[in-house]
């Protein structure tokens, strides 16, 4: 039976909180979630009326937006070493505050040029702020992560909810420079959520050896308990690691050794692996405390800084390796597709609503019908999810298939009444696509893989965006036709279904990889 051994203190194995601080830490998420990307989410309903005045074309809107949301997934490749190296706190902090800072100074220029740079800052550092919390929550949880990931999900829904009608309540009662202090102000707040970032290692606890979920046989997990997913199952330490993996585990920091470990399955991606030291470390690979650098505490600091910079850089390379495998590719281009199909969308909704001859009002109204549903779906799905009959990936493409549907319905629509309805069924296929991507990374990479799955996919979706977005913008103007620009997008997200289908059989070759070169390994070990 292979056995997982997680992390010893005083001879007692432990094991994630699974709740306790960890609800600290979730609501904290959910804080900071819901303030945040409110900012990105009422793009439109804030600046409508300033960019149409001012005369920007689609274009030069498209490029905002995107510019916003390629910066804000720029940073994430550095999210896990950012966070290894700093703390989550210290750079969730940082982050936020910056963001919410950047957002305040909105109110002071009249400019597109202006409103392009200090948007653009504002995602940067947002999304310094909000990655973490997507690494720290797996962490903290291993058998309730799915309510975890459900909480953090609300977050964002809550404030797609309440930000468009509070948004234009603060235009028409203070003006955009009222509007932009008040929510730079609130933002601001988000900084209490980032403050309850305590590392993990503060609260483990002693394992509950019955039912643990670290105590599961591979056989058990075939036979369906959890996850039980058989196209998933890797049986043996060398088939459950990524390329770049082994580096970038000796890229981790001290702090995170783990003293003995024995066979652990890929299949088992509810296990807390990135708190601690995985399962390939050896006491060598570790840099013990106090030798960071190799001068000892007299280096100076611009070394220091260097020397920092350098592990960084080591460990972001390292990182994207993982993308040598075709399960990190297909989850990362289809989580660009449909991310970028469902955001432009959102972004150009309110100018077809208005185009249409209803108002800045309707145009709020229908975007938090949407935001409704979306909530819906990611409570109720992320629920679902910790179950063992549960087929995520099924869910995720159906999730997909109705964001791809609706979006396509809506283009042909004028009628508000039908508006409003296509944007509801739309904002539930968002929520049942979004709530399980951050389910799907560790499901089908396993959470010793988060960190570099996590940034390398935020690479992918800052160039998605920068790519892709503008175009978007740029099929508007040539075509004349929100409709065709709509249709696109739709297109767009069709296409990550698509990909999806192909996933069982990049399990199967990257296994097979796998296996391959376990067993020419085996041929030249010496006997």
């Amino acid at each position: 039976m292979a056995k997982i051994c997680m992390e010893k203190s005083n001879g007692h194995e432990l094991s994630p909180p699974n709740g306790g601080w960890g609800w600290m830490v979730a609501f904290g998420s959910f804080l900071m979630l819901a303030l945040l990307p409110m900012v990105s989410l009422s793009f439109s309903i804030v600046f409508s009326r300033f960019l149409t005045e001012r005369g920007a074309s689609s274009t030069v809107v498209a490029w905002i937006f995107n510019m916003h949301i390629f910066t804000w997934n720029l940073v994430g490749p550095l999210t896990g070493p950012l966070t290894s190296e700093f703390g989550f706190r210290k750079v969730s902090l940082l982050g936020t505050a910056v963001s919410s800072l950047s957002f305040l100074l909105i109110a002071a220029v009249d400019s597109i040029g202006g409103l392009m740079v200090l948007f653009t800052l504002s995602g940067m550092f947002g999304g310094v702020g909000c990655k973490p919390c997507y690494v720290l929550i797996p962490q903290y949880f291993d058998r309730k992560r799915g309510q975890a990931v459900a909480i953090l999900m609300a977050g964002i829904s809550l404030g797609q909810i309440a930000g468009p009608p509070f948004v234009r309540f603060l235009l028409e009662q203070y003006a955009l420079k009222g509007a932009c202090l008040i929510v730079g102000a609130i933002v601001f707040n988000s900084c209490v959520g980032a403050a309850v970032f305590q590392p993990v290692e503060w609260h483990l606890k002693p394992r509950d050896d019955e039912n643990h979920p670290s105590l599961l046989s591979t056989d058990e997990y075939e036979e369906g308990s959890y996850i039980g997913r058989k196209e998933i199952m890797f049986d043996s330490p060398a088939k459950c690691l990524v390329p770049g993996e082994v580096e970038r585990r000796a890229l981790s920091r001290g702090s995170r050794h783990l003293s003995e470990c024995s066979s652990v399955s890929l299949a088992a991606s509810f296990i807390d692996l990135t708190s601690i030291s995985p399962v390939s470390r050896s006491d060598n690979d570790t840099v013990p405390p106090g030798k960071e650098y190799p001068d000892g505490p007299e280096v100076s600091g611009t070394k220091r800084a260097l020397l920092t910079v350098s592990r960084l850089a080591r460990s972001l390379i390292t990182d994207l390796k993982i993308f040598k495998s075709f399960r990190a590719l297909i989850i990362a281009i289809a989580g660009v597709l449909v991310t970028n199909g469902y955001l432009n969308f959102h972004m150009m909704t309110p100018f077809v609503i208005q185009n249409a001859g209803y108002s800045l009002e309707d145009a709020a109204w229908c975007m938090s019908i949407g935001a409704v549903t979306n909530l819906v779906a990611r409570l109720g799905t992320s629920a679902l999810s910790d179950c063992a009959w549960f087929n995520m990936r099924v869910v995720y493409m159906i999730g997909a298939g109705i964001i791809a549907i609706s979006t396509l319905v809506f283009s042909f629509l004028s009628d508000l009444t039908w508006m409003k309805v296509t944007i509801g069924v739309w904002g539930y296929g968002i929520g049942t696509n979004i709530s399980l991507y951050t389910l799907i990374m560790p499901k089908y990479m396993g959470v010793e893989n988060m960190a570099a799955i996590f940034g390398g996919q935020s690479l992918f979706m800052a160039l998605g965006h920068i790519i892709l977005g503008p175009l978007i913008g740029l099929v508007r103007d040539v075509s004349g036709s929100y409709a065709v620009a709509i249709q696109v997008m739709a297109f767009e997200v069709f296409l990550c279904v698509v990909l999806w289908v192909f996933m069982p059989l990049a399990v199967a070759y990257d296994k097979r990889n796998v296996e391959e070169l376990a067993s020419s390994e085996e041929e030249v070990a010496p006997k």
